[in-house]
């Protein structure tokens, strides 16, 4: 049929719509009332009416049936035409033309891939250039999220290169002004964000700074413990906790000396207090009879050892005005025992003082 119509080689039309006779309409209505009829909703279901329904089911079924059959017929008369006519397109016109298409393609996109390979190639050289001329060795050009387009001049990307190395160079500069160098340079290199680098880094300065001087003054705290425990006192003037004169740590040496350090100076000051003590025991005159008291006898903590005689104060004429008391500050450079000295000689002559 398609032969006798006057159509060119590159038309295709459709020569004639399918027509369907039918009065669905009619028989809709006609379904409708017969459905009304039968009340179905009214249908009482029990074991004497269930075959009743089930016939009264069947019935319908078969109803409907005949129409779905004369619908498909009707379905197939009218989509077989158009079956026939897409499969003869697909062969002829639309699977010919792709393939041309997709060659096409292929083609354009080799040579534009070309093009975008020897401009990607070009930026990148230029970019490494840079990098080593500014001394950067950390920065890997993916890093930069350049993507290589055709429209894009190369010039243009060379612009954003050098941009971006440009802030490099400038946070460098800045890490280097900083207090931790080190530290805030090895976040930068993580992230390229040279605030986020420096703020970290000085968070974790401050948090380790508090927590080393939560672990000093812990430290202080036991370590005076320990030596109180070995019947030490604290001596204002001499800045030391002393059992006699031989015997004394100083507060420099209880906060700044090693654990290992520390450790030996406390054994060492153990050691000598146990051979004072020793000696004292020893030195004591007999108990009860023939006994003599042993190292688990109670033993007093003795008085710090005699200190030289302190300066004798200048005598001053009596005055008639109180003189008024005047402030100096000085710092002393002396042996423990001339520190010792000057300590008795200030409290001799009522001289309030305060270590600095």
């Amino acid at each position: 049929m398609a032969d006798s119509v006057n159509i060119t080689e590159n038309e295709i039309k459709l020569v004639q719509s399918p027509v369907i006779a039918h009065k669905l309409q009619e028989a809709g209505k006609a379904v409708s009332k017969r459905i009304e009829e039968l009340e179905i909703d009214k249908q009482i279901a029990t074991v004497e009416t269930v075959k009743s329904l089930k016939d009264l089911r069947a019935e319908l079924n078969k109803e409907l049936t005949d129409f779905e059959t004369q619908r498909k017929f009707i379905k197939e008369g009218v989509n077989n035409p158009y079956n026939e006519f897409e499969t003869i397109y697909k062969v002829e016109i639309s699977e010919k033309y792709k393939l041309a298409i997709d060659l096409l393609k292929d083609k354009i996109a080799f040579v534009e891939d070309k093009v975008k390979s020897e401009k990607k190639a070009a930026v990148e050289v230029y970019f490494k250039e840079l990098c080593v001329s500014e001394k950067i060795d950390f920065i890997p050009f993916e890093k930069l999220r350049i993507e290589i387009n055709l429209s894009t001049t190369e010039k243009k990307y060379k612009e954003q290169i050098n941009d971006y190395i440009t802030k490099v160079v400038d946070d460098l500069s800045l890490i280097k002004s900083t207090d931790f160098e080190a530290e805030i340079l090895v976040e930068y290199k993580l992230s390229l964000n040279v605030s986020n680098a420096i703020t970290t880094v000085k968070t974790r300065k401050e948090n380790e700074k508090k927590e080393e001087e939560r672990l000093k003054a812990e430290q202080r705290v036991n370590r005076i413990n320990f030596l109180e425990k070995l019947g030490m006192q604290y001596v204002e003037i001499t800045n030391a906790y002393e059992f006699n004169a031989d015997v004394y740590v100083t507060l420099s040496e209880i906060n700044n000396l090693s654990k290992d350090k520390f450790t030996e100076k406390y054994h060492d000051c153990e050691a000598k207090i146990k051979d004072v003590k020793a000696k004292e025991l020893a030195a004591k005159p007999p108990v009860n009879g023939n006994k003599v008291a042993t190292m688990e006898s109670p033993v007093t903590v003795p008085a710090l050892a005699p200190v030289a005689a302190p300066v004798l104060a200048p005598k001053v004429e009596a005055v008639k005005e109180v003189e008024p008391l005047k402030k100096a500050s000085f710092e002393v450079t002396a042996t423990m025992t001339q520190l010792r000295a000057l300590g008795a000689y200030m409290k001799e002559n009522n001289i309030t003082y305060k270590n600095i």
